[in-house]
């Protein structure tokens, strides 16, 4: 599969969850779920690992949210209204993240810096170079395995802010060297990608 129709799926379904309302985004939950068991992916930890900007999402539309308060208090009252919203939120927020997750993933290496190559590449007349982008990208991915296999899964952000700034290093720059395949889109991949967006937009504008 082409990288940018991964690219437009991600797009689509991210388009999708922030249209619809908390039926939508549970039902999705489940699918994801699902999906997880086959793709190794661990849900909990996920959780786990965003539950601080989840807990304070989840307060900020309890509490910021007008409607028909639950507890009547001069200063601090949660609302039935911010508490559906709040969960909505929060249901729409893991969701997006698993499904990025998920597919970033299913990618390897050349397939991810691809897909990141043909984002940055339209930005060109900003003076973005999606070709020094990709290198950067490339040198930061290898010194972090290296990292990851030498220090047992273990390193500091000052380490990986090192790796970051090496990456910017000239030298390492001209002898890094990968290749970007630029697969031009079949027409299977621009009838899939023509169908995705038709179809996400039909439920978006129609619904």
């Amino acid at each position: 599969m082409h990288a940018l129709v991964k690219l437009v799926c991600i797009f689509c379904t991210l388009l999708l969850i922030n249209k619809y309302n908390f039926n939508f985004n549970i039902l999705l939950s489940f699918l994801i779920i699902i999906f997880s068991f086959y793709t190794k992916f661990s849900i909990p930890k996920l959780i786990f690992k965003l539950k601080f900007f989840l807990i304070i999402t989840f307060l900020l539309y309890v509490f910021n949210t007008p409607g028909e308060y639950i507890v009547v208090w001069p200063y601090l009252s949660p609302s039935y209204e911010g508490l559906s919203l709040g969960l909505t939120q929060i249901v729409r927020l893991l969701n997006s993240v698993a499904i990025i997750t998920m597919m970033i993933s299913l990618m390897s290496y050349e397939t991810l810096i691809e897909t990141f190559y043909l984002i940055m590449k339209p930005l060109r007349p900003l003076g973005i170079d999606a070709k020094r982008f990709a290198v950067r990208l490339y040198l930061t991915m290898e010194y972090v395995k290296v990292f990851k296999s030498k220090r047992k899964l273990r390193f500091s952000f000052k380490e990986l802010s090192s790796l970051l700034l090496y990456s910017y290093n000239k030298d390492a720059v001209k002898h890094a060297f990968f290749k970007i395949k630029q697969e031009r889109v079949n027409g299977g991949s621009q009838l899939l990608i023509f169908v995705m967006l038709s179809i996400t937009f039909f439920l978006i504008f129609y619904r």
